[in-house]
């Protein structure tokens, strides 16, 4: 039983193989990209971004075919570093010298059939960094602050029609979930344009602190009113403010009520015409407002005697 079923399969691969040989023989054509890659000097820009893929149809027999199909040594490289001004350059005429080709293929078509190869000035400048991280935290978990990224900003190199456009530097878009404690990422920036600008660096880190939130309630805080006349005094109705404010639990334990200022401009009141006005409210960074009570305050001027 075991023989007869090794024959069988035996049998179907020798049947492949034939069939493989015979219909390779035959003359094909196939699509390929190949890598375009540019060499250029240290004090030299392009003015203009080249793509980094040629694509080509080929001719010939499928053997042949096959074995460019499967080949990683296949590349466009395009040595600038000797060019002195502007050209044209025939990706078409060329490509038979630049990759390997077998003596029976022919090349049917190239896109692009030609390059337009500007330079310019080169310069340097920095920009600052665009953050494209997302933070997805756990439940009952806030960042605190804004994210340090270390470096803020990173020096670019490269044409000065180029730069001139450039306004600041993304980074990759990454996703980080379930996060509940200080974090510290290394990212990529985002090289969009590889074959025209020189990055440095090239990755950043970006810290996040977190921490578990809390609200704490601040009740009769007193309330200032600035540039009060020498001859008049000022009465609040009510004379106290109530504050719910949210934050980290470490953070917020450490706040007193002499760390939250709240003012009202005697200006204000004197160009009111409602009867009320609102205070302005200024708590410590990396708190929010969730609540004051009340919102408005009537108000009483009186002269002093």
């Amino acid at each position: 039983m075991r023989k007869r079923i090794f024959l069988i399969v035996y049998s179907f691969l020798f049947s492949i193989f034939l069939w493989l040989s015979v219909t390779l023989n035959f003359t094909y054509s196939i699509n390929l990209t190949i890598p375009l890659e540019v060499k250029l000097r240290e004090n030299q820009a392009l003015a203009e971004d080249l793509q980094n893929e040629i694509d080509i149809v080929a001719r010939g027999r499928g053997w042949d075919l096959l074995g460019m199909w499967f080949s990683k040594t296949n590349v466009f490289y395009l040595d600038l570093s000797s060019v002195r001004k502007n050209l044209k350059y025939s990706i078409l005429q060329a490509i038979g010298d630049k990759i390997n080709l077998p003596s029976d293929v022919s090349i049917i078509s190239v896109n692009p059939d030609t390059l337009n190869i500007e330079f310019d000035n080169i310069s340097t400048k920095f920009v600052n960094i665009k953050n494209n991280v997302t933070i997805s935290l756990k439940d009952g978990y806030e960042i605190i602050g804004s994210p340090d990224m270390m470096p803020d900003s990173v020096k670019i190199t490269g044409a000065s029609s180029v730069l001139s456009k450039i306004k600041y530097f993304p980074t990759e878009r990454k996703v980080f979930r379930n996060v509940n404690s200080d974090v510290t990422f290394d990212v990529s920036l985002s090289d969009t344009l590889n074959s025209l600008i020189k990055i440095e660096p090239k990755s950043i880190k970006i810290f996040y602190k977190v921490e578990l939130a809390a609200e704490k309630l601040f009740e009769d805080l007193n309330i200032t009113v600035k540039n009060v006349p020498a001859d008049k005094d000022v009465l609040l109705i009510p004379p106290n403010i109530n504050l719910s404010i949210r934050g980290g639990v470490d953070i917020l334990s450490k706040v007193t009520p002499s760390d939250i200022k709240i003012t009202i401009d005697y200006d204000l009141i004197d160009k009111d015409t409602l009867g009320s006005v609102i205070p302005n409210i200024e708590i410590p960074d990396f708190l929010t407002l969730i609540n004051s009570t009340p919102q408005k305050f009537q108000y009483i001027i009186k002269k002093k005697n």
